[in-house]
């Protein structure tokens, strides 16, 4: 099975798994070390991982510091990985993984009264769940004024922002093919 390493943190170098499926795609280590040199700290902070994926992200920030993390993945092949990763990782005590559809698992933690430091959305590109996603977390905010929403998507995605109200403002950068974005809260002097 393919590997990736986290790129900083006290898991630096640690490889973490990944399928060898041509469908998936995977943020490579110079825009994860982007995002967080855009985002700056995350010690002690709490993580929100729609699409998770293989779990890469949150065990990313994990790394760096990040004090918990929510992992939410619709595919359950795609959660056995995550499951996976994060015993290998030892962090089994610090996540949790849900399976279902991000937009569901958004109404269902602000049900629960979750709030997060930090959303990350990677969704397949191309087919609107940015904003689909986006207009989610208005409805039910799972978040505060200082969170951060760091999204990923492809530049062919034109405007995948839906008019969100609760935004400071918006950095965006591109890498290759991969915009990254990154929201931040009313709370928020600058990034």
């Amino acid at each position: 099975m393919p590997t990736v390493r986290i790129t900083g943190g006290s898991l630096k170098g640690a490889r973490i798994y990944v399928l060898a499926d041509v469908s998936a795609r995977y943020t490579s280590s110079k825009v994860r070390e982007a995002i967080f040199n855009m985002i700056g700290s995350v010690e002690g902070k709490s993580v929100l991982d729609l699409f998770a994926g293989s779990g890469l992200f949150s065990i990313e920030a994990l790394s760096r510091g990040a004090g918990s993390a929510t992992l939410v993945e619709v595919d359950r092949k795609m959660v056995g990985l995550i499951k996976k990763n994060l015993a290998e990782a030892g962090l089994n005590k610090v996540c949790r993984v849900l399976t279902m559809d991000a937009r569901r698992a958004i109404s269902f933690l602000y049900g629960k009264g979750n709030v997060y430091d930090i959303i990350f959305l990677d969704p397949p590109y191309d087919k609107r769940f940015i904003a689909d996603t986006m207009t989610a977390l208005e409805r039910s905010p799972v978040l505060n004024t200082d969170s951060l929403i760091i999204a990923e998507y492809s530049k062919r995605e034109v405007g995948p922002f839906p008019d969100c109200v609760h935004w400071a403002g918006v950095t965006t950068k591109r890498y290759g093919d991969t915009m990254v974005a990154v929201l931040k809260g009313m709370g928020h002097s600058d990034i």
